[in-house]
């Protein structure tokens, strides 16, 4: 009985094993926050396109003291009703491992697009102090930066 269990789990290991992939902790997309109750602030801010018609949209989610951030590229319907052409998640924060938690939020335009700032606490370590994140024009641009403290 242990052999015919502990063969097919073996087989299982070695073959993950040897995918390459090591990944820490799980991604969360922007579908898990579609409820109300998970979104802490929402804002939009600066413009995208040819004849600036679209602006972006700054989502930030809470879940067990983390945080979750996700920008949009809106865009206005035939109707006048504003539309999301592209949601990016920022990977560096929107990893339950991460155990980021932001506060104090900005959203300001520049002249390349947005950017985020905010406050930031580590689950990790004391010296996260503050994240700067800046969205260029194209679907999906972003930078972060990280400033710590010494």
């Amino acid at each position: 009985m242990m052999k015919t269990t502990a063969a097919p789990l073996l087989a299982t290991l070695l073959a993950l094993g040897g995918t390459g992939a090591q990944a820490l902790g799980s991604d969360y997309s922007y579908d898990t926050f579609k409820t109300p109750d998970s979104v802490s602030w929402v804002q939009l801010c600066g413009t995208w396109g040819k004849d600036p018609q679209g602006t972006y949209r700054v989502v930030h989610a809470d879940q067990y003291a983390q945080s979750f951030l996700y920008v949009q590229w809106m865009a206005r319907d035939a109707n006048g009703g504003l539309h999301a052409e592209h949601t990016v998640a920022i990977a560096e924060l929107d990893n339950d491992h991460a155990e980021i938690a932001l506060t104090d939020l900005t959203c300001r335009a520049s002249p390349r697009g947005i950017v985020v700032t905010a406050k930031a606490s580590s689950g990790h370590d004391d010296k996260l102090r503050r994240v700067t994140i800046e969205v260029g024009p194209a679907a999906g641009q972003y930078r972060y930066r990280a400033q710590r403290t010494r």
